[in-house]
């Protein structure tokens, strides 16, 4: 486990709760792009479309009492996104461990937005 010795971006993101992840659960079709592979698509919804868009907005620290970090393994292990994670050291006088901060990787665009009619 490699730490840096800066400390995460600014716009890193804490979720705290349910409520600081995106809102829109509904199935929506993904393109997902890495530099040394083939363009695939994904179809997610619920929380895995959530994490999805937490992750393009920007990067996310690992630990939440939202438990992230399970719907992160999925997504990479489903659909082959790369998230890496870069560990950052905690706060000494504190006795804060080391702590990782997800970073999206993958080119992810939004392709189709599935409506469901009421």
């Amino acid at each position: 486990m490699e730490t840096n010795q800066l400390k995460p971006p600014a716009s890193t993101q804490r979720i705290w709760r349910v409520a600081d992840l995106p809102k829109d659960r509904a199935p929506a079709r993904y393109l997902i792009e890495d530099d040394d592979g083939d363009p695939t698509t994904a179809l997610l919804s619920k929380r895995r479309r959530q994490v999805m868009e937490l992750l393009k907005q920007g990067p996310v620290y690992c630990a939440s009492p939202v438990r992230i970090s399970d719907i992160v393994h999925l997504l990479k292990r489903e659909t082959g996104v790369i998230v890496d994670t870069e560990y950052y050291p905690g706060d000494t006088e504190t006795g804060a461990g080391t702590y990782g901060v997800y970073f999206l990787r993958s080119t992810v665009n939004l392709i189709q937005h599935n409506e469901v009619a009421a």
